[in-house]
């Protein structure tokens, strides 16, 4: 499961597996890497008498073989903190062998940044097979070469999910926890296209007028900060680019099987 996380001290945002998360609410910790290095970040941030996320989900589903352990559960482990009711909340969720190995997570919780190599932790990459992902502006460029920059591409079409929904007993989940936009396009010049932004900020749509032909000329791609810019053409201002555009936290793509030919034959 991957993060975007605000690191104050650059003021600059970098991408990370997720291997924990201590406490809920206000209280949350994550357990991310960078550089090789696991340390645990607040969720949350507090200026004045406001709290603002700085640490964001990308991919929008724990892994399944997390475990998740109450604060009445883990009177075993002394050197775990306890914030909040014994047995109400919720004190750590992550994966199994991040709780087993209790000398790093002793050294984590005293707030060291402690190296993988010294841990028990295998590697971990939530990244899906058979896809591309644009994590540098280097690989924005290497999608846009292989499309062609987008030359008299057409947007065939664009699907938001937000990840709320009426549950099959009734009740509602009123929580955009998804935030993903997926974008199919065609070309004569490769194969169909399919683009999946994931915690998407916003999306603007802007249709080609029914007098004018829709295919693009070119496309703009961007990444930095840890999110990417996307949008139908040249553009300079984003903020006040015309045309449609799109910026999310993370972009992977792929490209389709060639659309099947009609036959003609009787």
């Amino acid at each position: 499961m991957r993060v975007r996380v605000y690191d104050e001290a650059s003021r600059t945002y970098f991408h990370s597996e997720l291997y924990a998360a201590l406490y809920s609410g206000i209280f949350e910790r994550y357990l991310i890497m960078r550089e090789g290095r696991l340390f645990l970040a607040d969720k949350r941030r507090r200026e004045g008498n406001s709290y603002y996320s700085q640490i964001h989900l990308i991919d929008p589903d724990f892994p399944e073989d997390w475990i998740t352990l109450t604060n009445g559960s883990i009177s075993d482990f002394p050197d775990f903190p306890k914030h909040l009711p014994e047995d109400k909340w919720t004190a750590f969720r992550g994966f199994p062998w991040v709780w087993e190995d209790k000398d790093a997570l002793r050294r984590l919780l005293r707030g060291e940044a402690v190296p993988l190599s010294e841990t028990f932790f295998p590697p971990v990459s939530s990244l899906l097979p058979g896809w591309s992902y644009v994590l540098s502006q280097e690989e924005a460029e290497t999608l846009l070469r292989s499309y062609h920059d987008f030359h008299d591409s057409v947007l065939v079409d664009l699907r938001y999910t937000s990840g709320s929904e009426q549950l099959p007993d009734g009740s509602m989940r009123v929580a955009d926890y998804i935030r993903q936009v997926t974008m199919r396009f065609h070309s004569d010049w490769a194969p169909p296209l399919e683009m999946a932004f994931e915690g998407v900020e916003g999306l603007d749509l802007r249709p080609a007028n029914e007098d004018c032909f829709s295919c693009l000329e070119e496309a703009t791609l961007r990444f930095r900060d840890g999110s990417v810019f996307f949008c139908d053409g040249f553009c300079e201002d984003e903020a006040s680019y015309p045309g449609t555009k799109i910026s999310a936290y993370s972009l992977r793509w792929r490209f389709l099987p060639p659309v099947k030919q009609q036959s003609t034959s009787k």
